[in-house]
């Protein structure tokens, strides 16, 4: 009879066993997803930041052209790499930073996965800067590029009454 017990309490201690296995697997797993999650945010709300600045001169230039005082000005060293410029103009849908209006984002572009369920409108909201310019001329979207890579630099110009972004 004493053998029976034995074995029972083995492997009761067994399934003990797994389960504090089981729960540390989990719980390190969740802090891993934690950290990777701080920092991400961080690295987000910096690259925003950048847009936010590269915005702002674009904004400069365009007062300056609309006010006739330069025809065209070129912007270098934009940034954040790999986001993405866009044109939204006309009746096609519009991130609501735009207010309706004809606009020019600086947004992150949705990855491969996540491109199912978040349109590039809905990304421009959440990881986005946008800068309303009532007469901007359609251009290709492009992405921005780093110095390694050549870094991207763009043109602005008025044509006629429209403003015009061209990529070099």
């Amino acid at each position: 009879m004493n053998k029976k017990i034995k074995q029972s309490k083995k492997g009761f201690l067994l399934a003990s066993e797994v389960l504090k296995i089981v729960l540390a697997v989990i719980s390190i797993s969740f802090l891993i997803y934690l950290l990777f999650s701080l920092y991400y945010s961080n690295s987000n709300a910096k690259n925003k930041e950048e847009a936010q600045s590269t915005i702002n001169r674009i904004n400069d230039i365009i007062t300056r052209i609309n006010n006739n005082a330069v025809k065209s000005e070129g912007v270098t060293d934009i940034t954040p790499v790999s986001w993405s410029f866009f044109s939204y103009i006309g009746s096609e849908s519009k991130p609501n930073l735009c207010a309706g209006e004809t606009c020019l984002c600086i947004c992150d572009t949705p990855n491969v996965i996540s491109k199912f369920w978040t349109s590039q409108t809905a990304k421009c909201d959440s990881d986005g800067v946008c800068l309303a310019v009532s007469n901007l001329q359609k251009f290709q979207s492009f992405e921005i590029k780093g110095p390694s890579d050549g870094g991207t630099s763009i043109n602005i110009t008025k044509n006629g009454e429209y403003i015009g972004v061209e990529k070099l």
